[in-house]
This record gives structure tokens, sequence and C-alpha cells, in this order.
């Protein structure tokens, strides 16, 4: 607090010589004037610091002690105040600046969303925009109840939503229709098969079972409808929902050439600055050089923070461009072989993710043209094949309606 005050008044820093330490501030204690002894320096002097108005009597002080000193510096606030007293816009800058950080607190300077399991947070953050709230709103004059309904009824997939305000950022609460991103009941649906295979079990919770144990589909067959037949009652449309496991067959294929070109990352490093005010990026010359197919970009922005409390709605973007270059390079056999197997094992695990294995055969080696190493996997593996495929009712009634398939 000191410092703090000192510097509000303004502070000289001096140097006083080793051996007149003593006299000087046993003369400036009985004149009644505070002194702070701040560093011993190596000749055995000290530097001390006054009050900007105690210099004048300082320097009498040392006059009259017959000492050396030295008025190292003038620092504080009068200080700036007299350096800048001609360049006005920075006052009136640093005066919208507190105006500012008085009245941010009324305006929305960031948007957090939360609840949200399948919708983008660009897209709620989006259609707020689109309803009049968003960066740089005033929330002050929103009606939030009235913003609420808007959005409800403007998004189908939200059921629930609440926009709290905490100081100037604005946190989304939402509850999506179904977490998940489940349709709607309201929508139909058929359940086809996602891939070939021999059916080993079939699970309908709702719909149809088009298919029985044992039975060999195709990829887009019909598993489990939709539509579903009521005898002597009619149709009813419903969507479809079921697991459908079957016997599947998959093959693995890797293939590493003992020449190829790669493309590697350079030394030629670009790097970019900018800010980010709301929505709208200025960058600091350079901009719109860089050619996308022979650079890699990397861009980051972090938030300016005022005092470690007060975030600002300005971000520094740096975008950091690496050149690349397409190089040649040769491989050995047991180089390539080593690649081959390292795809090969992630292939391999991929394709079991969520599946029960029932056998494999596996063959590798150099190819007959002698330039890559192949490797060949078959996988037998029981799997759920269902694949969702939503369908519209139209041109009549549901029961005489046709199907319309949407994808």
């Amino acid at each position: 607090m000191k410092y703090l005050f000192l510097w509000l008044i303004g502070a000289a820093a001096v140097r006083i010589p080793g051996g007149s330490v003593s006299r000087v501030t046993e003369a400036l204690f009985a004149a009644g004037l505070p002194v702070m002894i701040r560093r011993r320096r190596r000749d055995g002097g000290r530097t001390v610091i006054l009050r900007a108005r105690d210099v004048c009597v300082f320097e009498s002080i040392c006059q009259e002690c017959g000492v050396d000193y030295e008025i190292k510096k003038m620092y504080g606030l009068p200080v700036l105040l007299r350096r800048y007293r001609r360049r006005v816009g920075l006052f009136i800058g640093g005066a919208l600046l507190v105006a500012a950080l008085f009245i941010s607190d009324d305006f929305v300077w960031r948007i957090d969303v939360t609840g949200n399991e399948s919708i983008p947070d660009e897209r709620i953050i989006e259609e707020l925009r689109e309803l009049g709230f968003g960066l740089g709103t005033y929330h002050k004059n929103v009606d939030f109840d009235v913003l609420h309904n808007k959005f409800l009824m403007a998004s189908p997939d939200i059921v629930w939503i609440a926009i709290n305000m905490k100081g100037s950022v604005a946190r989304v609460e939402v509850r999506e229709y179904m977490p998940g991103g489940e349709p709607p009941p309201a929508a139909c649906a058929n359940i086809v098969a996602r891939c070939g295979g021999k059916i080993t079990n079939v699970m309908p919770y709702s719909g149809s079972a088009q298919v029985k144990i044992g039975e060999e589909v195709e990829a887009g067959q019909l598993l489990i409808s939709g539509v579903v037949e009521y005898e002597g009652a009619g149709v009813e449309f419903v969507y479809a929902r079921g697991e459908v496991y079957a016997e599947v067959e998959r093959e693995i294929f890797v293939s590493i050439p003992l020449s190829f070109e790669e493309k590697v990352k350079t030394d030629d490093i670009l790097t970019e600055y900018g800010i980010k005010i709301f929505d709208r990026e200025i960058f600091f010359g350079g901009r719109g050089r860089i050619d996308p197919a022979f650079y890699d970009t990397i861009t980051a922005e972090d938030d300016v923070v005022l005092l470690n409390t007060v975030r600002l709605p300005i971000k520094i973007v740096k975008t950091q461009h690496t050149r690349i270059d397409t190089v040649s390079r040769t491989l050995t056999e047991t180089e390539a072989s080593a690649l081959a197997y390292r795809e090969y094992k992630l292939a391999f695990a991929d394709a079991c993710r969520g599946a029960t294995l029932l056998s494999y055969t596996v063959d590798g080696g150099m190819n007959e043209a002698g330039d890559a190493y192949e490797i060949r996997c078959t996988i037998t593996e029981i799997e759920d094949i269902a694949k969702t495929q939503e369908f519209e009712i139209t041109d009549g009634s549901p029961a005489e309606g046709k199907i319309k398939e949407n994808g």
C-alpha cells in the first residue's frame, strides 16, 4: 500500500553514496520527511524512495551535509500526467475504458451453453442471435421469458431453456427433446440392414420384425418395419426400434509401398497476430498471403482479462502457418512390414469394436510386383447390423398414406 500511495502522489528514487547514508537519513527523519530505504548498493550506498514534493528539501540537506547524490528517476501518476498532457486521446481512451468497465456487466460478452448432448453449442448460439440475443446485446432490455418462448417455438429439438446472466456472461442451459439426440415419438422409421450377413438374433422394441434367425440378408434389406398392420384394425406407423444381430464377414486390407511421397513439416513458420472483437477479426498485416495447399495452419485464441476478473469481449488471435513439403521416402521390407502391421492392428481393433469375434485369418507379405508389403485379413463376427431409416407419411391419412423415405 505504501508503494501504491507513493505512486499516486508521485515519488523519486535517489542514490546516496556509502558512508553518507546515516547522516542523510538522520537529517531527513529530523526534518520529518518519510523515507523508504529500498536496497543496498555494492559500494555501501543506498537507494531510497522519497515523495516527489520532498526532493527539494532532500537536495538542501545533501548540500548542507556536503554529500553527493543522484536522482535515479521520478515516477508516479503526476509524472505520467505531465508526460502525456498533450496527448488528449489517451485520457479520453482511459475515461472510455473506465466507463466501459462500469457498464460492461450490462452487455453480453460471452455465451456458455450447457445441457446439450447432440446439438452443438454453435447452433444454439446462432438461433439465439437470430432472435436478437447475442454478443454485444444490452441484456437489461431483454425480456427473457419472451425470449425463452420464442426460442422453444423455433427449436423443436429443445424442450426447455434458461438463460441466466452472471455479469457479462450469459449462461444458457438447455434440455434436448430426448438426450442423445433420439427423434421424437411422432416420427416414423424403419430399421434396415447396415450390411449383409446371417441373422442370429432379432429383438424388436417397437415395430414389426421382418426377418428370422438363420436368414441371409443383404445391405439395405428391411429388418424391422415401422408399418404395423393389425388384423381388422388398419395400419399404424411407428418409429421402429430394436437390435438385430447377424454373423458377418469383414475384410481388412493394408498396403505399404516401399517408395512413396510423404508430407513433412519444415522450419518455415509464419506467425500472424490479430484481435477478435465479438465475431469480427482484425489481423495486423500478412493476412491472405498463405496458400493452404502448402501450409498447415493452427489458430489459438486467448481471452483478454482485465485485473484477473473482468473478461473483455476481445480475444488475442495467434495463427501459425507451418510450410509442408513433399519428400520422397524409401523403406526396407522390414520397415514396411512394421508400418503395415501397425495399421493392421488399428484396423482390426476398430472392426471388432462392439462385436463378438468368431474367427479370423490373416496373411501378410510382399506383393507379386515386389513394391509393397500387404496384409489381408478376413474376420467373422457377430454384430448389430440395425440401421434406422426415417420416413414421412404423405398423401392421405396415416392409414391410407404413402411412405416417403428420408435419406
